[in-house]
């Protein structure tokens, strides 16, 4: 199960360097942020992006609500030759607000030495301690004919993941460094049709999407995850 969760993020990394304000008489070590990119927009049944005005033919989808549950953050840098290495590591639970992107605690900050790094790499690890899923996403579909249904997708894993910059980046005093990670629905979604919602079993007037309810969608989303994975380098 570990490449599922891996294959359930389409994952940017971004690594940019930007000038930072410093006393006169002091330097400030460089500072790795960590920023999560939740995608809100509007999608149809083929994954693509949708005018709220105009929306292209078919149903359409849109996830603006829900929660990505964290039990671990690692980071990690190792510099020319192997000569140094910096490692960061928290354990502990983080919510990251899908409507937002931010997360609660938060830990998008870190600060890192000075220096010349030839691999960055940031490991998350999905909280998987309850029988409460880990991942909720919560939204609407809406069919060809207009009919709006909620919808709510849960996943449930202690699943671990990795995104790695490689190549030389330079962290300069004064300097910081964007790794961004975007989590975006559209893409999991891209082989869900209109017959499937259509076929698809309400709970309480909802179409809950999940391992155990309406597990056949649950699985093409599964399914098309190998085509939604996606690794963007940016200096």
């Amino acid at each position: 199960m570990r490449y599922l969760f891996s294959k359930l993020l389409m994952v940017t990394l971004i690594a940019s360097l930007s000038a930072c304000s410093s006393d006169e008489n002091s330097t400030a070590q460089p500072i790795l942020s960590v920023n999560f990119n939740t995608v809100t927009s509007l999608f149809n049944t083929q994954g693509q992006t949708a005018s709220v005005s105009k929306q292209a033919s078919g149903g359409n989808f849109v996830f603006d609500d829900g929660f990505i549950t964290l039990t671990a953050m690692e980071y990690e840098a190792e510099s020319e030759n192997d000569l140094e290495s910096v490692e960061f590591e928290l354990e502990q639970v983080v919510v990251i607000d899908f409507a937002t992107g931010i997360p609660s605690p938060d830990i998008r900050a870190i600060e890192i030495p000075a220096g010349i790094y030839e691999e960055v790499s940031v490991e998350l690890e999905i909280l998987d301690e309850t029988d409460e899923p880990s991942v909720v996403l919560t939204g609407t579909y809406t069919s060809p004919g207009g009919t709006s249904t909620p919808i709510r997708f849960e996943f449930n894993s202690g699943e671990t993941f990795e995104v790695e910059r490689e190549g030389t980046i330079v962290f300069a005093e004064n300097e910081s460094a964007v790794a961004q990670i975007t989590f975006d629905p559209s893409a999991w979604f891209a082989g869900v049709t209109d017959n499937h919602m259509a076929d698809a079993t309400q709970y309480d007037g909802v179409i809950v999407i999940s391992e155990s309810q309406n597990s056949e969608i649950f699985d093409l989303v599964a399914d098309g995850l190998d085509l939604a994975t996606e690794l963007e380098i940016e200096n």
